[in-house]
């Protein structure tokens, strides 16, 4: 037998059956032995595949749905018989293919002893859809396969839902994508040669891990790690567990060391976490101050490699990884947030000496990002999606300068027709930026796009996990490359902590860790008409469903568990705050504000052109609206009617205005 984690195995009986070999029991080294501290991987779920024949004559099982695992199957051949197993992520051109995993084969041989029995890989697993199978001698059959899922034995804690069964798909995706990288490390990917536990890529998702599955354990075990690698290397390393990527990490990817714990003494409420890695988390931004002092002093990190806005779209060039925003400017934001952290965290575990030197410190980098980056009047020096969302999410944009820079960043989305330009740094924040400013209808407009890159082209293409890349695939189904192109990374599927929290309403308070105080706000958009949602927080479960009624009505309903409390913000309504206890709650009112989307001439053409029925409209009456200069899409249709773009006559807005009622 042979056996690897990249290539896979191969299984060639032993001569008369199974055999047993003496083991010797021997002394070794104990220093480091330790109870275990996350689940085991184990197979959680199972999978029965079509059988697929592909216009090149090959057979392919199809397992519907991208995973980590492997396959088990009954085998009844003559001996000598060599089954092989090939694994893959898409078809190309409805035939077999996998040239985006690089360097790993990913298969499986069995060389059968002539023995009836069921058989599997031992010792590997690989990440796939499709699976090409040659060697049968006989006729196969779907139930003589079973995939088997593996991932952390990890508990389903969260389940949300919409009226949208597109952005139901996302969802899936977004926790297929949690389950097949969470397998004892949080990898990056589980199906090329690499499958590491790249520090970034659970950082950005720790929220939503934590949302979706009870994921304390599993995230603490990571952060064990991220400390006793620092501890033997001197530094946080990129990928934890550290091999090949042994050296010092940057700003985004060591920042894993405080922004992962504080979230797990969020959503959990347990202190130990943080009495556990408050040493690691102190190392890591110590780190950093010795850069900026041998810098200057100037509470500054703006030297060395970063990965910057790792994916995002805005960057020179066609080939470039990294995004527009300055690298320095994402660091400094990121050096200030896990001061900010460690002081809090040693405020809570009372170590006021700590707490005050590392909010001094925390203030100190604030002012000094306001004095670089920021004009008196509160102007952004700096201009990406990426970069006004962090000024607003880190908290660290001038008081009287945050509606402005909300403001620009709307902007900044609509110069872009709506569509996204973020990668790794500012993806993970924009929507809940959006909906936290008053800009919640471009946050569900973010959702909702359809066109690459968004979020539900992935799905519109077939896919049941997350991309790495906005276009892994592109829409003649060809995969856009094959040098780094995974179809199964989470990181962008963070998007979820926003839909539990801003869509749902479900927002923890950082005053009442693990969820015994909530405050409940949803913020619903007129593009769904519902919403359903479900979490098993450490305190209790909360149960969150909204409709939005053919009344117009808004109809909610709260379940707070024992001992818990939540103030319940009602949206669309200068209703004051409700303040309940644990129990069944209901609300039904007319919102002040409408919810549905109402059309008419007042509408902008953007807001038409978004929508099915008023694009139609739009179409049918102003057909030569897209020459319309984009600044000048925001006017409503009776405004333009008084530039040369429109013309219509009053019984044509009359007409207009008809047919926009019953859009």
């Amino acid at each position: 037998m042979t056996s690897s984690i990249y290539d896979g195995e191969v299984y060639v009986p032993a001569s008369g059956g199974n055999k047993w070999y003496q083991a010797d029991v021997i002394d070794g080294p104990t220093e480091r032995l330790c109870a275990r501290y996350s689940q085991p991987a184990v197979i959680k779920e199972y999978r029965t595949p079509k059988i697929l024949t592909t216009p090149a004559g090959e057979t392919v099982l199809d397992m519907e749905q991208n995973m980590a695992g492997f396959v088990r199957f009954f085998v009844d051949e003559p001996k000598g018989t060599k089954i092989t197993m090939r694994f893959g992520e898409v078809l190309q051109d409805g035939n077999f293919y996998r040239d985006n995993l690089r360097t790993a084969k990913a298969e499986f041989s069995y060389v059968s002893d002539g023995i009836a029995k069921e058989v599997g890989p031992h010792f590997t697993y690989y990440g796939f859809r499709y699976v090409k199978v040659e060697g049968f001698t006989k006729e196969i059959k779907p139930e003589q396969f079973k995939g088997c899922v593996l991932y952390s034995d990890l508990e389903r804690t969260g389940w949300i839902s919409t009226s949208n069964e597109k952005v139901n798909q996302l969802i899936s995706n977004a926790v297929w994508g949690q389950k097949c990288n969470y397998v004892d490390v949080p990898t990056d990917c589980p199906q090329r040669d690499e499958r590491m536990g790249w520090t970034a890529d659970t950082q950005v998702f720790s929220g939503t891990a934590c949302f979706n599955m009870d994921s304390y354990r599993f995230l603490r075990k990571y952060c064990h790690d991220i400390y006793e690698t620092q501890k033997e290397l001197g530094h946080v390393t990129s990928v934890v567990p550290a091999f090949h990527e042994d050296g010092p990490t940057c700003s985004v990817w060591g920042d894993a060391a405080t922004i992962i714990p504080w979230n797990l003494y969020l959503y959990y409420g347990d202190i130990s976490i943080l009495e556990e890695q408050f040493e690691s988390m102190r190392q890591w931004v110590d780190s950093i101050k010795e850069i900026d002092e041998a810098t200057g002093g100037r509470r500054f990190w703006d030297v060395g490699f970063h990965f910057g806005d790792w994916l995002a779209l805005d960057g020179e060039g066609d080939d470039t990884f990294k995004g527009a925003t300055e690298d320095g400017y994402i660091a400094t934001a990121y050096y200030y947030n896990s001061a900010k952290i460690v002081a809090k965290s040693a405020d809570i575990l009372g170590k006021k000496e700590e707490a005050a030197y590392y909010g001094t410190l925390a203030s100190e980098i604030k002012a000094a990002l306001q004095a670089e980056y920021f004009t008196a009047n509160g102007r952004l020096a700096l201009t990406t999606q990426t970069a006004y969302a962090l000024a607003l999410y880190m908290d660290f944009a001038p008081e009287g300068s945050k509606d402005r820079i909300a403001e620009f960043l709307k902007e900044k989305l609509k110069v872009n027709k709506g569509y996204l330009k973020t990668g790794f740094v500012g993806t993970y924040i924009l929507n809940r930026v959006l909906s936290d400013y008053g800009n919640n209808d471009m946050a569900y407009k973010l959702l909702l796009n359809e066109e690459c890159p968004s979020w539900l082209y992935a799905v519109n293409m077939g896919a049941t996990t997350i991309w790495e890349r906005w276009n892994s695939i592109l829409p003649d189904g060809k995969i856009s490359g094959t040098d780094m192109n995974s179809l199964n990374h989470y990181s962008y599927g963070s998007v979820l902590e926003w839909m539990y929290r801003n869509v749902a309403g479900l927002h923890l308070c950082e005053d009442h860790p693990g969820f015994s105080e909530v405050v409940i706000a949803p913020q619903p958009d007129y593009r769904l008409t519902s919403c359903d949602m479900k979490y098993v927080s450490i305190s209790g479960t909360y149960e969150i469903h909204w409709k939005v009624e053919e009344t117009e009505e808004f109809d909610l309903t709260v379940d707070i568990p024992f001992g818990c409390g939540a103030t319940v913000v009602l949206p669309n309504t200068e209703q004051e705050a409700v303040k309940v206890e644990s129990g069944h709650h209901h609300f039904r009112y007319q919102p002040e504000t409408p919810i549905i989307k109402v059309y008419s001439s007042l509408s902008s053409v953007n807001e038409l052109a978004e929508g099915e029925g008023s694009l139609t409209v739009l179409n049918q009456y102003v057909p030569e609206w897209q020459g319309i200069p984009a600044p000048m899409r925001d006017m409503n249709i009776e405004q333009l009617n008084e530039t040369p773009f429109v013309n219509l006559t009053a019984e044509q807005m009359e007409a207009l205005n008809a047919h926009l009622k019953t859009c």
